[in-house]
């Protein structure tokens, strides 16, 4: 079963992703708000939450402000 975490990065643009749980792995994905739908582009996997949330502080350049 998938559980879905929210992470929002500080500073504005796109500054949303999403961490899934699947098998015991952690994946991240950045995701792209459209008007109808969203997108979301895998960034990477992880063994850890801790590990995917370096993922996405890697990928944005920026730290976390919200995880929900």
């Amino acid at each position: 079963m998938s559980k879905d975490k929210r992470v929002v990065v500080k500073g504005g643009g796109k500054n949303l992703y999403k961490i899934s749980e699947y098998n015991g792995w952690f994946h991240a994905y950045r995701v792209d708000v459209g008007f109808i739908s969203n997108s979301n582009s895998s960034i990477g996997k992880a063994k850890s939450l801790g590990d995917a949330l370096e993922l996405i502080k890697s990928h944005s350049g920026a730290e976390i402000q919200e995880i929900g």
